[in-house]
């Protein structure tokens, strides 16, 4: 990284020194910090040049020679994330899902700008990274370079945050458009939506769960002797007092459930399916050779959805995906006469008149479910 234009006043100083009042300062090249150096002149000049002396091999690019002999890390990017990683992130209680997407992103930033020194990566750096995501992506990856940077500041690595600095950016409203039921039912009586998505779909109306604890549902959390399916919502386990549901099944749940667990293919889950083909950096990818992940489970309803003609009329950006099910679950239930109560505790949604009823952390108690009902009629 260049230093910083001179003026004319300054251009007899030597690179990185800078007046400050009577005195001076040096601008690390490579952490961009600044040190006051209340010395004459004379000093302040010979040691600029003894600090440019010292930084000279790594401003080269012989910072990995110059680490094993020395035995110095370089303050890089991707060292400054493992520090975020092991202080920060590890403390912050998110969820799963939550710190996946997080570890997604910063393996972003290893490999796109994790050999650049802290110091190399000022405002207009940061900002022209930034500039290469769409709006709502810009606004998220945003968020989080500024808490690594705010770390780095707070660590001494960095004298100032440099993402915060960049473009405040206004997330775009989302334009998904609702589900109808007869949209939602032309995909699944369509003979090109599987037989496994015709079931995550009816489960996830009638159940209303979330995407992520619809794929990873356990055939163990049934109990068709009385009736029971229980389910511990992903998104409320980083919470103080996590969600635990313990479900009584209508008829149209229980007949989807029962469908699940009657399916020649031997899984734990009770959505599943047998893949084509059996690759094995895919199946290391996942719990079970059976199992579905979120993802694969948005994008086969979405080629289904438009496979099954039933939402043409709509731009497909607009298009209602599998999330928004959910939605319309909740709507046919309030359509159905059931209270806003009754839909509340079965979405999982946390209030103050549910918190009495769940589990307080790691207690001696075990969990603790609450009992809701399912009793949604297609």
């Amino acid at each position: 990284m260049a230093s910083r234009p001179r003026s004319i006043k300054n251009r007899k100083l030597p690179p990185n020194l800078y007046p400050n009042g009577k005195y001076w300062r040096y601008r690390n090249p490579i952490t961009g910090l600044m040190t006051s150096i209340n010395r004459p002149l004379e000093d302040a000049i010979k040691l600029a040049r003894a600090a440019n002396a010292k930084l000279a091999p790594v401003m080269a690019g012989d910072g990995e020679l110059l680490m094993i002999l020395t035995g110095d890390r370089l303050p890089t990017l991707r060292n400054l994330i493992e520090r975020f990683e092991a202080e920060w992130l590890k403390d912050r209680g998110y969820a799963a899902r939550t710190l996946v997407e997080i570890q997604f992103k910063l393996e972003r930033y290893r490999q796109d700008l994790g050999d650049q020194l802290i110091g190399q990566l000022d405002v207009l750096t940061v900002a022209e990274y930034l500039d290469g995501f769409s709006n709502n992506a810009y606004t998220k990856h945003r968020g989080l370079l500024i808490q690594i940077f705010a770390f780095a500041v707070a660590k001494g690595l960095a004298e100032r945050n440099v993402a915060e600095l960049t473009l405040i950016k206004k997330e775009a409203e989302k334009k998904r458009q609702r589900h109808t039921l007869a949209g939602l039912m032309t995909i699944v009586d369509a003979e090109t939506t599987p037989i496994w998505l015709k079931r995550a779909i009816r489960l996830a109306l009638a159940s209303l769960q979330r995407r992520d604890d619809i794929v990873s549902w356990l055939k163990s959390s049934v109990d068709l002797e009385n009736n029971t399916i229980k389910v511990s919502p992903g998104k409320t386990q980083g919470y103080d007092n996590p969600i635990h549901l313990q479900i009584k099944m209508g008829k149209a749940l229980r007949e989807v459930v029962s469908e699940c667990l009657r399916s020649p293919v031997a899984s734990p889950y009770l959505i599943h399916y047998r893949p084509k083909a059996r690759k094995r950096e895919q199946i290391a990818a996942k719990d079970h050779w059976t199992s579905v992940t979120p993802n694969y489970l948005s994008n086969e309803f979405s080629k289904a959805r438009d496979a099954a003609h039933a939402y043409d009329h709509i731009p497909a950006t607009e298009r209602p995906t599998f999330h928004e099910i959910r939605a319309l679950g909740a709507w046919l239930y309030e359509q159905q006469n059931f209270p806003q109560e009754y839909i509340q505790a079965l979405m999982g949604h946390a209030d103050a008149k549910m918190t009495k009823h769940y589990q307080d952390g790691h207690t001696e108690k075990g969990i603790e479910y609450l009992e809701v009902g399912a009793d949604l009629a297609f």
